[in-house]
C-alpha cells in the first residue's frame, strides 16, 4: 500500500467518526433475506414497497442534526420502533467515544 492510499484510506475513516446515521426499518423480513439464507442490507431501502424507514437521523460533527420520523399510521408499533432507534443511535455514539478515548490514549503514551 503506497503512502498516498494510507492517507486516503485515513482520511475516509476520520470522515466515517466524524458524521453518524442510524436508520430504522420495519416490513416483512422475508424481504431482505437471500435464498442462502443471509440478510442483503443493501435491500434495507424504502423504495420498494416492503420494508418502511420508520425512522432516521444524522449527526454531524458539528453536532446538526436531522431528524426524520415516519408519519405513516400504518406503523402501529411506532413508538417500540423510536425506542430502538434512540437506543441505536445511543450505542452507536458510545462506540464512537470509545474509538476517538482509544485513540487518543495511544496519542499520549
Amino acid at each position: 500500500m503506497s503512502l498516498k492510499e494510507a492517507v486516503g484510506n485515513f482520511t475516509d475513516s476520520i470522515k466515517d467518526l466524524s458524521s453518524l446515521e442510524v436508520l430504522t426499518y420495519t416490513g416483512s423480513l422475508e424481504q431482505v433475506i437471500t435464498e442462502s439464507g443471509e440478510i442483503d442490507w443493501a435491500s434495507f431501502k424504502p423504495t420498494g414497497g416492503k420494508v418502511v424507514l420508520a425512522a432516521a437521523t444524522q449527526i454531524k460533527a458539528d453536532y446538526d442534526t436531522v431528524n426524520f420520523r415516519s408519519g405513516d399510521p400504518e406503523l402501529t408499533n411506532l413508538g417500540d420502533l423510536l425506542e430502538l432507534h434512540s437506543a441505536a443511535i445511543e450505542s452507536a455514539q458510545n462506540g464512537r467515544l470509545a474509538i476517538v478515548k482509544m485513540f487518543s490514549g495511544l496519542l499520549g503514551k
